[in-house]
């Protein structure tokens, strides 16, 4: 590794003095309290951007020897916050770390002779590969001072105490829900998301002083979103195409603020004019209208983009392919929210989602014309060849596409084409790895198009056949090697149905006896 330059300490230490988070899954957050500086000898008051100017600075043209910061880590489940202090020494080339707890060890990184020298009292495995592989990649990082920084618009210590309370206060009760209902989706995932995305919009709504005299979200799903905000006395509404298992579990209230209704752009209405907020909670096919909705009716809007859409509802038409399709979407919404005549507001949540970056609209332009936002949508309609009449969102019968509804022929083809590549890629027949990329350039475009259009596509269809193929990380999948019953939980353990696929396919046959093996021999 080449050595480590000064420059290249500093911004490390840069990054690392805002990102203790990223070394302990215990704390959520780092928030700097106090910033001194030592010059000519005397500690003066100074800040948060001071010091980051300072870490950038050429060492030679810098006027203070160091500085002191006083910080909290917030804790993702403890009640109280930790108290600590960070040091840095521009003349030792060092940066020191206390933590006013015992559950913490204090620790230094130095620089000597290009290397980073790491010391503790006894956390030396700590060091070595979690901080020292964290240090080196800050080191050579392109820092992006353009990226939306996490939870820039609330504070961030009221934000991780509410969500901490609403956790509390109703993650068992959903959990509980969850199973009445017999949900397939990841309870833990889409309950922890929501109530994150509640909290947010608490704090939000109350820093901004623009709480709602009643909210609607379009696209609401399971309607977790809505129960939660009404559990915590906002007043609003979910709408969708479709009621779900999980709304008829909620309290009475909620049941009657969920409305199974389709949302059609060009007639939709709402049934409550107390409305003032909308929502677009990952609202898919909904998304771009959120802001052209929010828009006629002069109100604010909250919106998490998610799958990316036309207005027509057509798969989204990339515009700049030098940036990833989600930003490319995220970027034409922004567009859409300009052309409505909203002052655009960006934040990026902290939920368990790759689609984490926000939209708000919070005040409208009074010299935006309504027709100038109806001509926009008009013209959007009209380059994307799709009338009025033509615009087609989400249908009310939920189409099954999990790889199941596709014909049998095709998926016991491309099984066994893609199980036979893997075989083949490895000598003893049973550790041969490919990653998925290589598996799909080996398939023809007509055996792809025959799941294109289910969700997930091939990874989908893998998955499916657990009993055959496993994920084995950093995108690669090979042959699940088969497992003995008695090795299985007593949850797992079902009657024999189905033929083995090694005992019919694998050149060397299943290596399980009849009676170890899950299925027939």
């Amino acid at each position: 590794m080449a050595a480590v330059e000064e420059a290249q300490f500093w911004q490390a230490i840069g990054i690392l003095i805002k990102n203790y988070h990223a070394l302990n899954k215990k704390i959520f957050e780092v928030v700097i309290t106090q910033v001194k500086k030592q010059q000519d000898g005397r500690v003066c008051e100074s800040s948060a951007e001071e010091l980051a100017k300072s870490l950038k600075q050429d060492p030679n043209k810098r006027t203070c020897t160091g500085f002191t910061i006083g910080f909290k880590l917030l804790s993702k489940k403890l009640a109280d916050n930790i108290l600590g202090t960070g040091i840095v020494d521009f003349e030792k080339c060092l940066y020191e770390c206390q933590f006013g707890s015992d559950s913490i060890e204090d620790f230094s990184v130095g620089l000597l002779g290009g290397e980073f020298q790491l010391k503790s009292k006894s956390n030396t495995n700590w060091l070595e590969f979690v901080l020292r592989p964290k240090l080196i990649s800050w080191s050579q990082s392109k820092q992006d001072e353009a990226k939306v920084k996490s939870l820039g618009l609330v504070n961030v210590e009221k934000y991780n105490d509410l969500y901490k309370e609403l956790k509390q206060r109703h993650s068992q009760r959903l959990l509980e829900h969850w199973k009445t209902a017999q949900e397939s989706t990841d309870p833990l995932k889409f309950i922890y998301e929501d109530l994150a995305i509640a909290a947010y919009l608490m704090v939000l709504w109350s820093q901004t002083q623009s709480e709602p005299t009643a909210f609607a979200d379009l696209g609401c799903g399971n309607g977790l979103l809505v129960h939660v905000l009404n559990a915590e006395g906002y007043k609003g509404y979910g709408y969708d195409i479709r009621k779900r298992k999980l709304w008829s579990l909620y309290p009475p209230d909620t049941q009657r603020s969920l409305i199974e209704k389709a949302v059609e752009p060009n007639n939709f209405r709402l049934d409550f004019p107390d409305v003032d907020w909308l929502i677009g909670n990952h609202s898919d096919e909904l998304s771009p209208w959120i802001p052209v909705l929010a828009g006629r009716l002069n109100i604010n809007y909250f919106l998490l983009p998610c799958c990316p859409y036309e207005l027509s509802g057509a798969k989204f038409r990339r515009r700049n392919t030098k940036i990833s399709a989600y930003q490319d979407f995220f970027q034409y919404v922004t567009q859409v929210s300009h052309e409505c005549g909203y002052e655009i507001l960006q934040d990026r949540l902290k939920i368990p989602s790759t689609k984490r970056l926000a939209l708000l609209g919070i005040r409208r332009k009074a010299s935006k014309a309504i027709e100038d936002l109806e001509y926009f949508v008009q013209e959007e309609l009209r380059k994307y060849k799709t009338g009025d009449a033509e615009i087609k969102l989400r249908e009310k019968e939920e189409s099954v596409r999990n790889c199941t509804q596709v014909d049998k022929s095709i998926i016991d083809g491309l099984v066994f084409k893609i199980f036979k590549l893997i075989l083949d890629s490895n000598e003893d027949k049973w550790s041969g790895r490919l990653p998925m990329r290589q598996i799909a350039q080996a398939l023809t475009k007509e055996e792809l198009s025959g799941i294109k259009s289910e969700c997930g596509g091939i990874k989908t269809l893998l998955r499916n056949k657990h009993e055959v193929f496993e994920f084995c990380g950093g995108d690669l999948i090979g042959i699940r090697t088969p497992k003995p019953t008695a090795a299985l939980p007593k949850a797992h353990l079902t009657i024999k149905k189905r033929s083995c696929f090694f005992k019919l396919h694998h050149p060397l046959g299943c290596p399980l006896e009849d009676a170890e093996c899950s299925f027939i021999h």
